[in-house]
């Protein structure tokens, strides 16, 4: 298929979604489906849709009125995962100056008292701000967005990854959640300077069980390893940038490698994913369950495509786990813009990255983000429309996406038709010793994580004579260690993030700053998370020594 072509074919894609609505559960996502289904069909290209029965909550309506000025209006949003409270919620206003800041144990039961019983005014509304109110007794969330547009965006509060097991029900949030504009929020404070207020809150989410659907195409290669390239098909609203320039440019790659005129050496598999915005990540944790031993023995790459082709989006930076080559990584943008990411960084928990536990050895995304940022979205390519209404055809820029479809074709030819894979060990077991010499300096010094360094350069010297196959073996156990704290088939909480993130809940913690007992239960979550660790690295230590 010649490069001429992608166009048109996205575009069609595109327009075709250009006025569907496809949050997970409804009938607009199932239409994109059909629409996704009956393009490839067009094309001769086989797709499977497979059938997954996720957990969804759906924000409907949230108000925010002050009984003493009943003629101020606001406009609000309430969270997917919000409690549900149509018949109101009403308290006193308190203004949460240390919402941004780590709270320590000795301090947590003067904050908790400040709090308790109040609806609680913060300049964020991250799951894991919402869970500690929980714990708090705080009556309710009035989150103030942090950057001066007046849309208001949809996002979610839930703290767990994908669909929940039975012991996950008691962390869904039990207080109502919404978010007003910057100047509406400032216009709420100055009123709380002048007299102490009492405010009303109500909020309608619709959290109930559907079955989705979820697409597949399988492009076979000579062996049984595949390359896994995924987009999540539902949104908020619209959701044209987010994601269905995504959903086009995966199309685009269908088509391209189906037509490939070499052999390819690996399989392709492109997943459309649902429960992205609304499940928190269902559809793709759901396959992970699902398929998990294909992934585990065949799979060698995950590439996340979230976001291309927005208007503004000139800035190119690329999310990586850290195993993949540097050099290898940025020729792909060499070749089709002249330049190198503007930056490498990590991956976090912003996309459905539900494969840590199957021993996947790379893992990586293109992100595009605006020359001059205006707003805190994280998305859309660092537009102020990210997760709202005005997400439309009209901030879809068609150059930025057959960039960015170019850059995937060539990240992907290779991965395909070469053997070896781009990996670079050295680096990314580096990359780790510092992540942990960093870590180290914040977390109090009882907690030693030497043992572990320790290993880490033992590893490096090791990997001077192993085998490819044996490489990727070791990188996936470094990564189950390097982004995940919990065991391999029940994915963390949606908001444990960092390097090492099983340590990580111990920083900013100190003896002096600590109860006996949380000290105690701090002690306990070192000792086990330095022997998970301990195992994890001296498996990949024996893999690459045997």
């Amino acid at each position: 298929m010649q490069l001429s072509e992608w166009q048109p074919i996205m575009r069609q894609l595109l327009e075709a979604f250009a006025d569907l609505h496809r949050l997970s559960g409804s009938e607009d996502a199932e239409r994109s489906v059909d629409i996704l289904c009956l393009l490839l069909e067009q094309q001769g290209i086989p797709c499977k849709r497979e059938s997954c029965r996720l957990w969804l909550s759906d924000p409907l309506a949230a108000s925010l009125s002050l009984p003493a000025f009943p003629d101020i209006h606001f406009q609000a949003k309430t969270r997917s995962f919000s409690a549900h409270c149509p018949q109101g919620c009403e308290a006193e206003l308190f203004y949460d100056s240390q919402a941004m800041s780590f709270v320590t144990d000795n301090a947590f039961a003067d904050w908790s008292a400040s709090v308790r019983g109040k609806l609680v005014i913060a300049d964020q509304g991250f799951e894991d701000y919402v869970q500690r109110l929980m714990r708090a007794g705080a009556a309710g969330l009035i989150h103030v967005w942090g950057s001066p547009e007046t849309a208001l965006h949809e996002e979610t509060v839930g703290p767990i990854w994908g669909s929940p097991v039975p012991e996950d029900a008691l962390r869904y949030p039990r207080l109502p959640v919404i978010s007003i504009n910057q100047q509406q929020g400032n216009a709420l404070l100055a009123l709380m300077q002048q007299r102490s207020l009492r405010a009303r809150i109500t909020t309608e989410v619709r959290e109930h069980v559907a079955t989705c659907s979820l697409p597949v195409v399988e492009i076979p290669g000579n062996s049984d390893e595949f390359v896994l390239l995924s987009s999540h098909y539902d949104s908020w609203h619209q959701g044209l940038t987010d994601n269905a320039t995504g959903n086009a440019l995966c199309l685009a790659m269908a088509l391209a490698f189906t037509r490939h005129p070499q052999p390819l050496q690996r399989g392709l598999r492109i997943a459309w994913w649902p429960g992205h915005s609304n499940a928190r990540y269902g559809g793709s944790a759901w396959y992970a369950d699902n398929h998990r031993a294909e992934l585990l023995h065949q799979a060698v790459a995950h590439i996340n495509v979230d976001s291309p082709g927005c208007l503004g989006g000139d800035q190119l930076m690329i999310n990586a786990s850290g195993a993949e080559s540097r050099i290898w990584l940025n020729q792909a943008l060499q070749a089709v813009t002249g330049n190198e990411a503007d930056r490498i960084t990590p991956l976090g928990k912003g996309a459905d990255q539900s494969f840590w536990g199957v021993g996947i050895p790379l893992h990586f995304a293109l992100r595009e983000t605006q020359t001059v940022r205006s707003t805190l979205s994280p998305g859309s390519g660092g537009g102020w429309w990210w997760h709202t209404e005005e997400d439309t055809l009209d901030k879809v820029d068609e150059e930025n996406l057959l960039r960015d479809a170019r850059i995937h074709y060539l990240w992907l030819q290779q991965l395909l038709t070469e053997e070896r894979l781009p990996l670079d060990v050295h680096q990314y077991l580096q990359q780790m010793i510092d992540e942990l010499t960093q870590l180290q300096s914040i977390i109090d010094p009882a907690f030693s994580l030497k043992p572990w360094a320790t290993l880490l350069g033992e590893l490096k010297q090791a990997c001077q004579s192993a085998s490819p196959h044996h490489l990727h073996t070791a990188v996936g156990l470094w990564h189950r260690l390097r982004y995940r704290a919990a065991d391999d088939y029940h994915p963390d909480l949606s908001y444990h993030n960092g390097a090492f993130p099983g340590m990580q809940l111990l920083s900013g913690h100190h003896r002096h700053t600590c109860s006996d007992h949380y000290w105690l239960m701090l002690e306990t979550q070192y000792l086990r998370q330095l022997a998970r660790g301990m195992e994890l690295l001296q498996q990949s230590l024996k893999v690459l020594q045997s």
